[in-house]
């Protein structure tokens, strides 16, 4: 069904490095066809690499999680990164020498924040506080849309995935000079009497938990008395020591936690992000535990790109049926392909793709479904 769509669509065709087959209508930017990921992925994976490494030279970057068994162990996320002297994370924030360490994404970021006017256009805003007024009056300021009131944006300038479609792939030119350091300090101030919530996103906020915590607690401790929800978007591939923290200071202050799942298949998964996606279904899974501790407004929030070609009807499907096993109530935003990065010859989402997929989380059992950035979808 994918081949019969793409057919339909203008781009400059992929022929498939492994297979030989062309699909037109598809970018070329994985230079391996869905089909052949998933049934020839031996032959598929050093291919793959080879389109991984290529996009992280460019910046610099390591090309796989440094492991030196002398060096400095980072905890943070899945890689487990060891580093040793004068050799960077795979993310890119830390490196061996003790000093930036213990400080790089504890005590200072590379980040950057404004202010967005709510209600925004974040992956929750339609069962938000923020969007919607749920949780009213202990969790939101009016019973309905907050206007006036504004979301606090911190964007993380690093990640530790490498997402080949990623949208927001332009800070990754800031690595060379590093112009956004900023102490936590720096953000707190930010906080301001209009300020009603507080969203991580990037890049992630995985690689620099340490200091979006320590943020929020000074940022909540210095006003007690007002609604200040704590969000994070994230890939969900933090240790599950900080993703706990993450989820207390979410269930606490009436914000949420919303996991970007960006494949079922692990092999597309990989192909895609340049690493399986086994933690993030783990700590989703941890994630849903806390559910019940506060069912309204809602604690988690998933959300999927539709790929054209890669991510279509039988990944959202395995995704949905995962989240309904959890809870069929977990809402769930299918969002539009915009050509970003390595996939910047790749057409945009569908309609008939996303209707598709729709009606394929729907069928897995879940009940709170939509389509997100309708206005990309062609």
């Amino acid at each position: 069904m994918w081949i019969e769509r793409l057919g339909k669509t203008r781009g400059s065709g992929l022929t498939c490095s492994v297979c030989g087959e062309t699909v037109p209508g598809m970018g070329g930017g994985l230079k391996v066809c869905p089909r052949c990921i998933r049934g020839r992925w031996e032959e598929a994976r050093p291919i793959l690499e080879a389109v991984h490494a290529e996009s992280r030279n460019a910046f610099r970057l390591p090309v796989r999680p440094p492991q030196n068994p002398q060096g400095l162990q980072c905890s943070i996320c899945l890689h487990q990164c060891r580093m040793g002297p004068g050799e960077t994370g795979y993310c890119g924030v830390r490196d061996g020498s003790r000093q930036a360490f213990r400080h790089n994404g504890r005590t200072r970021a590379l980040v950057s924040y404004y202010y967005d006017p709510l209600p925004t256009n974040c992956v929750a805003d339609w069962v938000c506080p923020g969007g919607t007024g749920a949780g009213y009056p202990q969790c939101a300021n009016d019973p309905g849309p907050e206007v006036g009131f504004y979301n606090l944006a911190v964007f993380f300038e690093a990640c530790n995935f490498n997402c080949l479609f990623c949208q927001n792939w332009t800070f990754k030119k800031a690595y060379g000079s590093r112009p956004n350091w900023h102490q936590v300090r720096d953000l707190t101030q930010a906080v301001n009497g209009k300020t009603s919530c507080i969203c991580y996103f990037g890049g992630d906020p995985t690689t620099q938990v340490p200091y979006a915590l320590r943020m929020s607690e000074e940022a909540r401790r210095e006003h007690p008395r007002r609604i200040l929800r704590i969000c994070w978007e994230t890939n969900g591939s933090v240790h599950p020591a900080w993703l706990k923290r993450m989820a207390r200071q979410s269930l606490e202050s009436g914000g949420c936690v919303k996991v970007d799942l960006k494949a079922w298949d692990s092999r597309i998964h990989q192909a895609l992000c340049g690493c399986d996606n086994r933690r993030v279904i783990e700590n989703f899974a941890r994630l849903a535990r806390w559910i019940p501790h506060r069912p309204n407004p809602p604690f988690l929030i998933a959300s999927t790109l539709l790929v054209p070609g890669y991510v279509e009807e039988d990944e959202v499907r395995g995704i949905a049926s995962f989240i309904a096993g959890l809870d069929r109530d977990i809402p769930y935003t299918l969002l539009a392909f915009a050509p970003q990065f390595r996939m910047n010859d790749f057409p945009t989402t569908s309609r008939d793709h996303a209707e598709s997929c729709l009606e394929a989380a729907r069928s897995a059992g879940l009940r709170r479904v939509r389509i997100g950035n309708t206005h990309l979808l062609r």
